[in-house]
């Protein structure tokens, strides 16, 4: 059932720079000869939830690794255009990249905790950030887990290895561990696509929280998600921004046809 109709949702057309959180300008990207994203331009608001909708390969896993230069990590990958975040285009070279991917965490697909204790797991970022003191650490571990709502399931396991979670806790695992660093962008790209139905909706409504701390961008390839999880939704197309509106209208009454055929699956 799609939960639609969101009150208090401005138009994106009239987000201002101080309810945004990260703002794309003309953004283009290739890797080597392929022209993946063309031509992006967006705004994506503060501490909403916006989810990325499109055919696989569409570019939208490729948009949000721009958001923390994961794209950087593949040879022959080039851009050009701004991606603004906090007033300052990170895609220039004075950008510190770490400080960047502390500030715009991100989850992957698949749960991916590391070969450690759930402690620390959840820990880790913050000790490469330089955080040393116990007390400190555990603090910001309970807090993390308890907002990925998992800190009742595992606070008398804390050392135990991450490995023994079940698929749905490793993922929530996985978000204290983003958490952990206070991120200003939590990316989230198909977090649930490997997860059983109740474990989903666990994730969603934990989206649903998580949104008054900090700004959630979503992949998915699921429009029943999209439609009930996020305030606002982009279609792509090709590497195209298609069409971009608050959930309710693109899902009830999208501007363009080639939105509608996708969303009510005569492509896709």
């Amino acid at each position: 059932m799609l939960k639609l109709f969101k009150h208090n949702i401005q138009p994106v057309s009239e987000l201002s720079s101080a309810q945004t959180a990260v703002e794309v300008n003309a953004l283009n990207l290739w890797f080597g000869d392929k022209h993946v994203l063309k031509d992006i331009t967006m705004r994506i608001p503060k501490n909403k939830v916006t989810a990325l909708i499109g055919q696989s390969g569409c570019g939208k896993s490729t948009l949000i690794n721009c958001f923390n230069r994961l794209n950087d990590l593949y040879d022959g990958c080039q851009y050009k255009g701004e991606v603004i975040i906090d007033g300052k285009n990170i895609n220039s070279k004075k950008t510190n990249v770490s400080r960047l991917r502390a500030k715009v965490g991100m989850v992957f697909q698949r749960p991916n905790p590391f070969p450690m204790s759930i402690y620390e797991n959840v820990c880790y970022g913050l000790k490469l950030q330089g955080v040393r003191e116990r007390r400190n650490l555990d603090d910001a571990v309970e807090s993390a887990l308890k907002q990925a709502a998992l800190w009742d399931e595992v606070k008398d396991r804390l050392f135990e290895p991450a490995m023994t979670l079940s698929g749905g806790q490793q993922q929530r695992l996985v978000i204290a561990r983003a958490l952990s660093l206070k991120p200003e962008v939590l990316l989230l790209d198909e977090p649930t696509s490997a997860l059983d139905p109740l474990t989903t909706l666990f994730i969603e409504e934990l989206m649903e929280s998580l949104k008054k701390q900090c700004t959630i961008v979503i992949v998915t390839h699921n429009m029943q998600q999209a439609a009930r999880v996020s305030d606002y939704t982009a279609f792509f197309h090709q590497g195209k921004l298609v069409e971009y509106a608050d959930s309710d209208t693109l899902f009830t009454m999208p501007e363009k046809k080639q939105t509608e055929d996708y969303i009510t699956g005569r492509y896709g």
